[in-house]
């Protein structure tokens, strides 16, 4: 893990799970935003957004995820992040992701950060991978 991303982890719970036979299977984050998370204003960094969503976002893949199909959760193709109102140090957010369409290949996930006080949309984001797993060996 890298040095940078554990200073995330520690303030990031899982909040709720999908079943994975959902329409669109999700998984809920909620994130405590402490000062080294922020940015000179004191609200949440653009960058931390963004790599948290990057991480929150690859959650819902693991739901589905078998031998060869997305167990490794595979590699960020686009991850494209629209910041909408500030989240200020001392807030708590949940981060809602789910997957959208997902194929051998590709998979195209969304993510909505929300203020838990009251549910307004802070950041969305939409986050394209691709799937990395080696093929599977057929069993003799």
């Amino acid at each position: 893990m890298q040095e940078w991303s554990q200073r995330l982890f520690p303030h990031l719970t899982v909040h709720a799970v999908s079943s994975p036979d959902a329409a669109h299977p999700s998984v809920t984050f909620r994130f405590a935003v402490q000062r080294q998370h922020c940015n000179g204003l004191g609200n949440l960094h653009g960058g931390c957004t963004s790599t948290l969503f990057d991480f929150c976002t690859s959650t819902p893949l693991a739901l589905l995820a078998r031998p060869g199909f997305w167990s490794y959760l595979g590699v960020s193709r686009t991850l494209n992040t629209t910041f909408l109102r500030p989240a200020p140090v001392g807030s708590s957010v949940l981060v809602e992701c789910e997957v959208v369409q997902i194929g051998q290949r590709l998979a195209s996930l969304r993510g909505t950060m929300r203020r838990e006080s009251d549910g307004v949309v802070l950041a969305t984001c939409e986050h394209g991978k691709v799937n990395t797993d080696p093929p599977v060996k057929a069993k003799i």
